[in-house]
């Protein structure tokens, strides 16, 4: 099966054994890899997004996409993206120098999501959960909030805030 086919499989049973794919080597995350970065990983984002959209094109064949796959896609290049802008390689290295290719199907195994996000410094951390909440808030599936929801978030917000002040003046 080609890695496109693989991908759509594996994005219709994301919900299904999800750690097991990951380990495995298999599923959204190692499919979505090989499909943008193999044989040669992207040398910036721009090429990426390329290459993103040609897949989703491609993937749209087999049917539409729900939202589900579409954010795990995204997620996916968000990740690879950081990675680019980085200069890390996405692929697993062995000590040979070479990439490590699965035993069974012989293609090449991406290094994990989180292994890729280490490198991250805690404020890039703390930028990117500001920076999706604040993506978050403009979008238009944003849910309904109450109230209560809005006021909660409003004090959280308002408590890094202040720790941020605190920090600065120290």
């Amino acid at each position: 099966m080609s890695t496109i086919a693989n991908l759509r499989d594996a994005l219709r049973n994301q919900g299904k054994a999800k750690d097991e794919s990951r380990t495995a080597g298999e599923g959204v995350w190692a499919n979505y890899v090989r499909a943008t970065c193999w044989p040669e990983q992207p040398q910036d984002v721009e090429h990426l997004n390329a290459k993103h959209k040609e897949l989703v094109q491609e993937l749209c064949q087999y049917g539409d996409l729900t939202k589900e796959e579409k954010n795990s896609l995204r997620s996916a290049k968000s990740v690879i993206a950081k990675a680019i802008t980085n200069n890390v390689g996405v692929w697993q290295v062995g000590d040979d120098g070479y990439i490590v290719r699965n035993v069974v199907t012989d293609e090449p195994m991406p290094k994990g999501k989180s292994e890729l996000q280490e490198g991250k410094t805690d404020f890039q951390r703390l930028m990117g959960f500001i920076d999706s909440a604040r993506r978050k808030l403009e979008s238009d599936t944003l849910e309904p909030l109450s109230a209560d929801e809005i006021g909660e978030l409003a004090t959280a917000a308002s408590q890094v805030a202040h720790a941020l002040i605190q920090m600065q003046d120290a």
